[in-house]
């Protein structure tokens, strides 16, 4: 088994194949090319109508007096500022943006936008003047900042400030403690 050889069953057929092959050649037979399938286009369509646009319904009395308003407010925001408009239309701030939004226009930027208070003095010089006395005397007597605050009825941040304009200074605790024990 090991030693003997197997007959390649593929070879055969081929010969086999060859041989038929050349058995119609020689018998006469010839190779026929036939036309193969070539491209057909599709028939052209046929419309029955011409394709018209539809046609735009009327514009009914609210959207038409809609459309108008919005005319007069995109007027009114080519030279004024919300605020301005505010007052000019008794319309609020959040209907002059929904039209602004619907109307795709802006109105003018306020030119004070962003500045606050900036520069401006807020407090009255002689009241900051008499509560910068009442804090030197509070703390003369050995007041803490929170106690002060709570007597003046002042919020922390104004006595911060009246602080810092006024040049007073309240001992650390470390200053109280080192004041203690001599």
């Amino acid at each position: 088994m090991n030693g003997t050889l197997i007959p390649d069953h593929r070879e055969a057929v081929l010969a086999e194949l060859n041989a038929s092959i050349d058995s119609f050649f020689l018998e006469g037979g010839s190779v026929q090319t036939l036309p193969g399938s070539q491209y057909v286009p599709h028939r052209p369509r046929r419309e029955l109508e011409p394709v018209r646009a539809p046609a735009e319904p009327p514009v009914s009395k609210r959207v038409a007096k809609r459309l108008e308003h919005l005319a007069a407010i995109r007027a009114l925001a080519q030279t004024m500022t919300y605020a301005q408009a505010m007052a000019h239309t008794g319309l609020s701030q959040s209907a002059l943006v929904r039209a602004a939004a619907a109307g795709k226009f802006k109105f003018q930027p306020d030119p004070n936008w962003g500045k606050g208070n900036q520069g401006k003095k807020l407090s009255d010089p002689a009241e900051d003047r008499a509560k910068a006395e009442q804090i030197v005397a509070y703390r003369n007597v050995g007041m803490t900042r929170a106690d002060v605050v709570r007597e003046l009825q002042i919020s922390f941040k104004q006595l911060s400030r009246l602080l810092r304009d006024f040049d007073i200074s309240f001992p650390t605790t470390a200053e109280k403690r080192a004041t203690r024990q001599a």
